[in-house]
Parts: C-alpha cells; sequence; structure tokens
C-alpha cells in the first residue's frame, strides 16, 4: 500500500538536520521538497554524482533570483548531503516556478515596507495588510495546484517522504481524502512562529486587527534589523525561537 510521510520543516538549521536524518532512516523510494520546480533536474544530478557541489551550487544560482543563497539557505545541510541518498530515491521538487517567482515578489515587496518603516519611523499598516493579503491568498491557490504533482508522485511509489513547509497540514488532509494513507512529523520542536509567519497565519484566519498589526509589523522590524543583519537566516531564526522559548532546557547542536 502507499505510503506518504509529511515533515514539517521550519527554517531552521536543526530542522534541515532532523529532515536528513529522518530520510536516512526511513529510506523512501522518492523525497518531495517545497523547492522551486525549475531546480529539480539540477539537484537529481548532483544526487546521482553527476556534479560535484562547486558546479551543483553554480547550476542552481543559475536557476534562482537575487539573493540567490537566500533561497536554499534552509535547506542547505539536507542538499549538501543528497549524494548520500540520490542513489536509493528520486528527487522532486513541488513548488511550481510560478509561485515561486510570486513569493520573491511579495518578498521584494515586503523589504521595500520595512525599509520604509525604518526611515520613516512610521508603520504602514494598511500597506502591510495589502500586501500579505495578496500573498496568503496566492498560498491557497499555488497548494491546491501543487498538491496534484504531490498526489501524483505519492501514488507512483510505496513508500514517499515530503519535506514541506507548514503546509503540511492541508497536504496531508488532502491525502487522506484520495485515500493515500499517510503520517507527520513536526521537526525541530517545539517552534515559535516569527512576526511575519504570524501575521500570514492571521489573516489566513480572517483576523485582521489593525492595532495588532502594527506591533507585530514593529517586531518583525526589529527581528530583521537585531537578528536577520547580524547572522544567517537559519541562525537568526533559532535564536529568535529560542530567546521566545527561553523557559525550555538548552538544546545541544547537532552536528552536521
Amino acid at each position: 500500500m502507499v505510503e506518504a510521510g509529511l515533515l514539517v520543516k521550519p527554517p531552521t538549521r536543526r530542522a534541515d538536520i532532523e529532515a536528513l536524518e529522518n530520510v536516512r532512516r526511513l529510506r523512501p523510494q522518492a523525497i518531495l521538497l517545497n523547492l522551486p520546480e525549475n531546480i529539480e533536474e539540477v539537484l537529481n544530478d548532483y544526487s546521482r554524482g553527476k556534479l560535484d557541489y562547486e558546479e551543483f551550487i553554480d547550476s542552481l544560482y543559475e536557476k534562482l533570483p537575487e539573493p540567490k543563497g537566500a533561497w536554499i539557505k534552509e535547506f542547505e545541510v539536507f542538499l549538501r548531503e543528497l549524494p548520500s541518498i540520490g542513489e536509493l530515491a528520486d528527487i522532486y521538487c513541488y513548488t511550481d516556478t510560478e509561485s515561486f517567482n510570486q513569493e520573491v515578489s511579495t518578498s521584494i515587496e515586503v523589504a521595500l515596507l520595512t525599509i520604509r518603516g525604518i526611515i520613516r519611523e512610521k508603520v504602514e499598516v494598511k500597506e502591510w495588510i495589502n500586501v500579505l493579503k495578496k500573498s496568503v491568498l496566492r498560498e491557497a491557490e499555488k497548494w491546491s495546484r501543487e498538491f496534484s504533482k504531490i498526489l501524483d508522485i505519492a501514488r507512483s511509489y510505496d513508500r514517499v517522504i515530503c519535506i514541506s513547509g507548514f503546509e503540511g497540514k492541508y497536504i496531508k488532509r488532502r491525502l487522506d481524502d484520495f485515500g493515500v494513507k499517510s503520517w507527520i512529523r513536526y521537526l525541530d520542536q517545539p517552534y515559535h512562529f516569527t512576526p511575519l509567519e504570524i501575521l500570514k497565519r492571521l489573516i489566513l484566519l480572517d483576523r485582521v486587527d489593525e492595532e495588532l498589526f502594527g506591533k507585530l509589523i514593529k517586531e518583525h522590524i526589529r527581528f530583521l534589523k537585531e537578528y536577520i543583519y547580524r547572522m544567517p537566516y537559519t541562525e537568526a531564526v533559532e535564536k529568535w525561537v529560542r530567546e521566545r522559548l527561553y523557559w525550555l532546557p538548552v538544546r545541544r547542536q547537532k552536528p552536521d
């Protein structure tokens, strides 16, 4: 019987390592990644030894927009180790290229709003809401399109692993609806959402409150200034989570 596993991976290095460990232990026949489809061939070439690591990165960067490294940073550990699992599993990317380009566009809009907020020392809440609403609406539409590919691949193998973002809950529900046996596992838990992730979730739940949004936008700007600008993205998110969940015992970072 077909079995599909969902590994929900937040954008942290620890989750990246845990995803790799789970794949090595479970030995799926196919792996789906929430990365743009246009890099799928490059990933398979590298996983099968047709490219060395430097050639792999150069080939990826030819297909990704600026800032090129940012779009794969949260998969850095997993991607580097692809040759160790590529002979056993086929690699697929399920984010359609159009949706990815729209995500890039939204990131640019958010960055511009952030810069304006820093310079003017004023948050344009309505502008933020408009930009994020469009983004959330597009996300809901893209999940529906991307699920068709996920379902087709899942039905073509006996054991599939899908490494997703927080859309994993939606994917599992749809797989169950189509009679595909599935399970879900959340990596690097507990996790504290970043301000921007909270804003998007509130919009998805139709819980828009301008006063609350103003506070969260200011917190997002602070997150950028005090974390993102000072360290790599995955490290910044981990530091953010650790400080918000200060009551947890300190966890040692796993080695590569």
